[in-house]
């Protein structure tokens, strides 16, 4: 996927080849976003109609810096927010993911993300260098 940390995909492979290995099939359906999207989803619920998609402003998300993804099963050749998510959950966390499902104040099952050690302020410096 485009826009993704080549180390944060090598680990997205493995957690989607462990789940296929349980007989559980999933597609990402979205991965990196801009910050300008990450705002119009953020609008959801508060400025535009509709609930509450996230918490995250533009620049406070993972998937701004392509260390985040949003996965949904597919079952019987469709797209399904229905699953096995204790089984998503726990292959996420054996192959080094942070799982949204695990957070207390929003949880968010579908979604998966990787730090890789860093914290939201060093990857806004980070972008931030880089537009200079």
């Amino acid at each position: 996927m485009n826009g993704l940390d080549p180390d944060f995909r090598r680990r997205l492979d493995a957690f989607e080849e462990s789940l296929r290995r349980r007989g559980v099939q999933v597609r990402m359906v979205c991965g990196y976003r801009s910050v300008e999207e990450q705002e119009r989803l953020y609008a959801v619920g508060r400025t535009m109609a509709g609930s509450v998609v996230t918490k995250a402003r533009g620049g406070f998300s993972w998937h701004n810096y392509g260390l985040a993804a949003d996965y949904a099963f597919v079952v019987d050749g469709k797209l399904s927010w229905e699953g096995p998510w204790r089984t998503f959950g726990l292959v996420a966390r054996t192959c080094g993911l942070e799982w949204g499902g695990d957070w207390k104040r929003f949880p968010d099952r579908p979604h998966v993300q990787w730090r890789g050690g860093r914290t939201i302020a060093q990857m806004q410096r980070l972008a931030k260098k880089q537009a200079e």
